[in-house]
């Protein structure tokens, strides 16, 4: 028996693993619970609680049925119980045998409470994971014989699920400590839907290490096997973000000199900690393989990423718990093991190969940069205690007198961030790497003022606020560290001495194939390009070049099969020359991702074709809120409908307001209420009207106008309506949130203000919202949204009116395909087709791409937090476009200046838009004579202004 039974029985157990999987056939069925020999007398102990013991019915349907035991099917905020008798102390592991239900968007997520309470912070967010699969084996060709990426199609997969930390940085399960006796568990499920079998609680054992996995195995060394895998082609993944790329490499396979071929799999797309692909591969018998990766990782330079690689489920030994795969400029062969490749048991038949990106070597230097986060926004908001907002270089402090212990504290955190610099040197083996030359100067930076902290509150910059901060530099570091990007070409399983190497290729090839490169760069790109065949339709797209890919497979799989007609995208050139394009006889018969200002000035040109005029029009557009086509109607007539749709809401910092005891404020008197309190610590309340400097357009003014019940023109639409009482009130706020109640007049970017704590709360819309779900990790589950401020009438009535238009889809006038054209429109706003599009973004690109449809139904499957979808579509409810009229661009110019004139010249509000009025109606007289309603200053043609009434109108009379 070995000197270490814990580690022993490990090692057998985890053998016992790979030797007892099921084919693929049958890989949804997990294999019976073991039994393990003499439980009592070893230190290692599994204790299983079958689903029977939940106390909860068995589900009874088919994914229920795919597991080999009795299961129950959990719903968002349902819960479970367990008691167990744990036969003595130490540290134990957690595992699920689980399945997402079929029918979930989002990855499920849980709650352990362990008698009454979480013993491991991490328990409060369990992950399950879902699994998708590629729809086919073969990637489709796009029309010009390109590969297009492959339908993602979800997968439901029994899987054993250990409880991991969320962000699934550390190398083993969550360990939790028990004492002997008996323990109650609580599992809550807060996200999803779940199927759960059995729960299995054992004894936490570190893995071998792969001299004693060697050890231990009697199994024969392979011979003259080898197989290789495309990379671009796993099994199943469960993060759809790990997409193919294409790469032009000649050592790459499959190659083509002309064509874009998805020939391997990651890159930048495969950087986050806890994605995972799997390969499922046979091996013609029970023996000891090797496994080699044709990698490239030239995303980072002088950086080691990391991958943690499983076979059949179990890490068979601590060395691939994080396999290094360092910075190269080519493409390399990588045995698992590096000259001496390690000998990995397989068993004859089906094995599974996973292979999971991990920043867990990084982990103290990201544990430790998050605590000094979290001590640099502590000891800030302190320092903003007492000084507030006052920045005066002139002005003396004595810091140290109110915080005694500043400058132990501000050594202290200098000096953990250099302990881990040497562990970082020690991985990537360079000191010149950007991350380790970040971290100096975060360093740096604390110890100048850890020098003198009594002159930190004019050091703020070179502390916590700004570029070029300690908080702005570990806060960019901490994301630099936990990207694990690698692209995968192939990967070969294959005997030890099976050599592998990919030879490169000979000179004469690569100039060849460099040259006839160069002579077809001179191609013309046929996305780029205008024009289409006899009878079909021409479609511009104002987007990237992966969303037009992505609409002309679906139209070529779903549309032209359903209507037989044939549509051709192509990027648009650019959206201001569409007037001329149109004046050429050039432009399209459709265009989308128009920006919202355009079509407007198309239509008042006769450019547009009338949708309105269309039988099913009114019945088609309540998909929409009424508000989004204001801005897009001329009399009764309708030049665009909305295609993506902004929101303004509220943004805030959970943490932040409850440690200062501020409320989330839900009308402008309640902002106003706290806004001396946040002011008292140096921070403040964003307004989109802080957005940069420059002009203030209708998307920013026009809320504050209509909230004050005020109108844009009047009734007739032949002047401007600013001088009514409400529209001079609304102005005076718009004006007095700066002078008076000093709110920050520019905000350079609210997405770095609001992470790093100086704007904690604040208005903004959905660019935002993707940067703080895709990018600011650090503050995770510390921040939400509310709904746009009311402002209270006299009269009691609450109004929080807010714009949201972002890009339209117009059809031209001359187009020779009218009803074609439209059943396409109707096609791509559809729920269906847009509930596709949204989801294949996501499938294909990852979160990053979250599409933020016009269409209210769509929107709502969008796989986002329910609170933050709930909000959203409660703020659509009041979105409203500014109207526009021959002229208005004066009045949108003139709101502009006189904000200006008010608070930067400290002109009275009256007279500031007394001498705008003048100029805004002379200015749309001008037009509206230019434009044939006017003649000779006589009215000759009725222009009517449209309302939200109206648009309900039309949708509630539709037949």
């Amino acid at each position: 028996m070995p000197s270490n039974p814990r580690r022993f029985f490990r090692l057998a157990l985890s053998l016992l693993m790979l030797l007892s999987v099921t084919p693929a056939s049958a890989a949804a069925s997990l294999p019976a619970p073991r039994q393990l020999p003499a439980a009592n007398t070893s230190p290692h102990h599994v204790i299983e609680i079958p689903a029977e013991a939940f106390g909860l019915p068995l589900a009874q349907d088919e994914t229920a049925r795919q597991y080999a035991g009795g299961s129950v099917l959990l719903r968002q905020g349902e819960s479970l119980h367990f008691s167990v008798s744990v036969p003595a102390g130490g540290e134990y592991t957690l595992g699920f045998d689980a399945a997402a239900s079929p029918s979930a968007s989002t990855a499920p997520e849980g709650q352990m409470r362990v008698d009454g309470g979480f013993p491991l912070g991490d328990l409060r967010r369990v992950l399950f994971p879902l699994f998708y699969r590629n729809s086919a084996n073969a990637f489709p060709k796009d029309r010009y014989g390109n590969d297009a990426l492959i339908r993602q199609e979800r997968l439901t997969r029994w899987t054993r699920v250990p409880a991991r930390d969320a962000t699934f940085s550390q190398a083993d399960p969550l360990r939790i400590p028990l004492s002997a006796g008996e323990h109650r568990f609580d599992f809550t499920l807060t996200e999803g839907e779940l199927y759960l079998g059995s729960i299995y609680l054992q004894t936490f054992s570190p893995s071998p290490s792969y001299a004693s996995y060697l050890d231990f195995l009697r199994a024969p060394v392979s011979s003259g096997f080898s197989l290789t895998l495309e990379a671009e082609f796993p099994s199943y993944k469960n993060d759809t973000s790990v997409r193919p790329a294409n790469h032009r490499d000649l050592t790459v396979t499959p190659y083509d000199t002309y064509k874009l071929l998805l020939n391997t799999l990651g890159g930048e797309s495969w950087n986050k900690s806890g994605a995972a692909v799997y390969y499922e591969f046979e091996v013609p018998a029970d023996g000891l393989y090797a496994v080699t990766l044709h990698a490239l990782q030239n995303t980072r330079s002088n950086f080691t990423v990391f991958r943690r690689i499983t076979l059949n489920g179990e890490t068979p030994f601590a060395e691939l718990n994080a396999f290094p795969f360092p910075y190269s400029v080519n493409w390399q062969d990588v045995p698992l093991g590096g000259e001496t490749p390690y000998l990995l048991f397989l068993h004859k038949g089906v094995n599974t190969l996973g292979i999971e990106a991990t920043d867990s070597p990084y982990l103290p230097a990201i544990e430790t940069i998050q605590q000094a986060l979290l001590d640099i926004n502590t000891l800030a908001l302190e320092i903003r205690k007492l000084t507030g907002n006052q920045r005066d270089p002139y002005k003396e402090w004595v810091i140290s007198d109110y915080i005694p212990d500043i400058q132990p504290r501000l050594n202290a955190i200098a000096q953990n961030l250099l302990n881990d610099k040497e562990m970082l040197l020690a991985i990537t083996g360079s000191g010149a790497s950007p991350e380790v030359l970040t971290y100096q100067m975060a360093i740096d930076n604390l110890l100048f003022l850890a020098a003198d902290p009594d002159k930190m509150p004019v050091y703020m910059k070179r502390f916590s606020e700004g570029p070029g901060s300690s908080a702005q530099l570990l806060g960019s570091l901490l994301l630099q560290l936990q990207s694990q990007p690698l692209a995968l070409d192939k990967i070969i399983i294959h005997s030890p001495d099976v050599i592998i190497q990919t030879p490169p290729p000979p000179f004469s090839r690569s100039f060849a194939e460099g040259f006839k490169r160069f002579i077809h760069s001179f191609q013309p790109d046929p996305y780029q390009s205008i024009g289409a065949e006899e009878g079909e339709l021409e479609v511009w797209v104002n987007r990237p070049r992966q969303y037009v890919d992505l609409l002309q497979v679906m139209s070529d799989e779903s549309f032209t099969p359903q209507t037989g007609i044939r549509v051709k995208f192509s990027i648009m050139p650019d959206e201001s020359k569409l007037v001329l394009a149109n004046a050429a006889g050039i432009q399209p018969d459709v265009a989308l991702g128009v920006s919202t200002n355009i079509p407007y000035e198309l239509a008042i040109r006769n450019a547009l074709y009338d949708l309105r005029s269309f039988e099913d029009f009114d019945s088609f557009i309540r998909i929409y809120s009424p508000g989004a086509l204001l801005s897009y109607i001329i009399n009764d007539s309708v030049y665009a409908i909305p295609e993506t749709q902004d929101f303004w809401v509220t943004f805030y910092r959970r943490d932040i307001l409850e440690s200062l005891g501020i409320p989330v404020p839900h009308t402008w008197n309640e902002v106003i209420e706290i806004l001396p309190e946040l002011q008292r610590y140096g921070m403040n309340y964003n307004t989109p009207l802080s957005s940069g400097a420059g002009l203030k357009g209708y998307l920013l003014t026009a809320p504050y106008l209509f909230n004050h019940d005020a109108k844009l023109y009047n009734d007739d639409g032949f002047a401007t309506g600013l001088q009514s009482e409400q529209a001079i009130a609304a102005v005076k706020f718009m004006a007095e949130s700066f002078t008076i109640y000093g709110m920050p007049l520019t905000t350079s970017s609210f997405y770095e203000s609001f992470r790093y704590g100086t704007l904690p709360i604040g208005i903004s819309n959905f660019t935002d919202y993707i940067k703080l779900m895709t990018a600011a990790p650090e503050i995770e589950g510390l921040w939400s949204i509310d709904l746009y401020p009311a402002t209270v009438l006299p009269d009691g009535r609450q109004l929080r009116y807010a714009t949201g238009s972002a890009q339209a889809s117009i059809m031209f006038k001359n187009t020779d395909q009218p009803q074609e054209a439209w059943q396409f429109m109707k096609w791509w706003m559809s729920t269906e087709t847009q509930s596709d599009f949204q989801e294949r973004l996501i499938l294909n690109y990852g979160r990053e791409y979250l599409w933020n449809s016009a269409n209210l139904e769509a929107f709502s499957r969008l796989a986002i937090p329910e609170e933050h979808r709930a909000v959203i579509l409660e703020q659509w409810k009041w979105l409203q476009e500014p109207v526009r009229l021959p002229g208005s661009y004066m009045q949108e110019r003139e709101l502009s200046n006189a904000w200006n004139r008010i608070v930067f010249d400290g002109v009275n509000p009256r007279v500031a838009l007394d001498r705008s009025i003048n100029i805004i109606n002379r200015e749309i007289a001008r037009k509206m004579e230019e434009f044939g309603y006017l003649k000779n200053g006589r009215r000759v043609k009725e222009f009517k202004i449209p309302t939200i009434e109206t648009v309900q109108e039309w949708m509630d009379h539709a037949q």
